[in-house]
């Protein structure tokens, strides 16, 4: 069905053109609507512990992912180990390091955070007897603060 072209396949817009152009609908959907979805394969993926990546998977997808941020290869290699499956890693749309976290954010008391109405939300830690607050809108920003609270070190991920 496909045959060479005069002008080259430059990025994935030419090629997907190109395969739209020539190949009509119904081949192009390969599965059902209900499962064009994400979320459907995921939930299948995690429902069929049986189907396991090819190997090599984790160094290919590596490369992949360095493509978008060579940071990211770095991450997935041949022998990572994990407490999640591979395929179910996504790249999250933002370079590595692209969203500073907090790093012994500033404390302020309840009187200082002017900026905070009585019903924003806020994510509660007690550690050891000592208690602090950190703002869904600024957690959103960040999406990760590194703090000490009652002398544990911890990390707060959102």
């Amino acid at each position: 069905r496909f045959q060479v072209q005069p002008e080259p396949v430059t990025n994935m817009t030419s090629f997907l053109s190109r395969l739209k152009d020539n190949v009509p609908p119904e081949e192009l959907m390969l599965f059902p609507p209900e499962q064009n979805d994400w979320n459907w394969w995921i939930e299948w993926l995690g429902n069929n512990p049986q189907v396991q990546p090819p190997k090599g998977f984790a160094g290919w997808k590596g490369q992949l992912y360095s493509l978008l941020d060579p940071g990211l290869g770095a991450f997935l290699y041949d022998g990572v180990k994990t407490d999640i499956r591979l395929e179910e890693v996504v790249w999250g749309g933002v370079a590595k390091d692209g969203i500073p976290d907090l790093i012994d954010p500033p404390v302020l008391s309840a009187g200082e955070a002017g900026y905070l109405l009585p019903d924003d939300r806020v994510f509660g830690v007690s550690i050891n007897g000592q208690h602090r607050a950190y703002p869904l809108r600024i957690m959103n920003r960040h999406e990760m603060a590194n703090d000490i609270l009652g002398g544990v070190p911890f990390a707060l991920a959102y």
